[in-house]
């Protein structure tokens, strides 16, 4: 009889089920059933439970309490990232306690036996453990998890911090009315250290995508930035004034240049206008005035469209096209 489709489309190919990750001797029970309903069955399928199979054992501590179902853990015990002898619950210093919430250990590699029946035993793993919630006492929370330090800062074995980290494939926080995230509240941390830092920005918020520090700039403040746009539009609009100025006063030199005479010789009489000059000379006097002084205009109403759009909301009318507004200040978000 052919064996049961029960895999399930999953993101990038990986099985939902997936019997070639059983064990040598629970794959041979498995292959010995008979119906499709016996081995859906055996893999819960129904009202069964179904077999920890892909759920590895954990080393435990003498000083750490654990409550467990299936692959998903609570560890309450001392700072541990990884082996027994790991983190400052390793070094049996004061002062460390943690929880640790895991779902699933060693991720999609998790198995509970190897190939030959030995039990798999494995230790906290901050990289592989498919999901985690980490709250710690005393941690370097940054070197447990290969994160860079950015501007605000790296935790380092001279200087452990408590800590609560949260990771996983993705990361969802949700409110119903607000978020907050704020630094710097107290004037000690939990180890009795000053928090006296402030002013060198150790206690900023880092934006790091890809764990990639090489490139860390300020955040701008929206406020800020737009009034200095402004000013920029107003010296920019300032400039194209003076440019008038001087467009107007050399529209008045064309014209005389064009219309002058010289006085002869002949009793001081005034000789006539250069008419080879006339026509080329109207001729810039039009293109000063279309080319250049019109253009000045067509560029000042430009220039007050793109305020107008992206820096101001003229009576509280945000420019909105194809349902998004153009209005560089966001209505939700602030930062200092």
């Amino acid at each position: 009889m052919a064996k049961p489709n029960i895999s399930v489309k999953a993101v990038r190919n990986s099985k939902a089920v997936d019997p070639d990750k059983l064990p040598k001797y629970i794959r041979r029970q498995y292959d010995a059933l008979e119906t499709d309903l016996e081995r859906a069955t055996f893999f819960g399928f129904g009202n069964t439970s179904r077999p920890n199979y892909d759920t590895p054992s954990y080393n435990l501590s003498k000083n750490e309490t654990v409550v467990s179902r299936g692959n998903a853990w609570i560890v309450f015990g001392v700072d541990r990232p990884h082996n027994l002898a790991s983190g400052f619950g390793g070094r049996l210093n004061a002062h460390c306690a943690s929880i640790d919430l895991v779902a699933g250990r060693m991720g999609s590699r998790a198995n509970s036996q190897y190939e030959d029946g030995e039990p798999i035993i494995v230790n906290p793993n901050f990289k592989l453990d498919a999901a985690r919630i980490y709250i710690s006492q005393k941690s370097n929370v940054d070197k447990y998890f290969g994160l860079k330090p950015g501007t605000v800062g790296n935790t380092s074995g001279l200087e452990p911090r408590s800590t609560v980290a949260i990771k996983a494939d993705t990361l969802r926080f949700i409110a119903r009315e607000n978020i907050k995230l704020i630094t710097h509240t107290d004037r000690q941390n939990s180890q009795g250290g000053a928090c006296n830092d402030a002013i060198n920005g150790l206690y900023g918020i880092d934006l790091m995508a890809n764990n990639d520090d090489r490139d860390m700039q300020p955040l701008v403040k929206g406020a800020n930035l737009a009034e200095c746009l402004k000013e920029t539009l107003t010296a920019v609009h300032d400039l194209r004034d003076i440019f008038l100025t001087f467009l107007d006063y050399n529209r008045q030199f064309q014209i005389q240049m064009v219309a002058h005479t010289h006085y002869s010789a002949f009793y001081g009489s005034p000789t006539s206008m250069d008419f080879n000059n006339l026509p080329d000379g109207f001729k810039r006097i039009i293109n000063l005035v279309t080319n250049v002084e019109t253009q000045c205009y067509l560029q000042m109403q430009r220039m007050t469209g793109i305020q107008q759009k992206y820096i101001e909301a003229p009576g509280g009318a945000e420019t909105v096209k194809n349902d998004k507004s153009s209005y560089i200040l966001s209505k939700y978000n602030n930062t200092n």
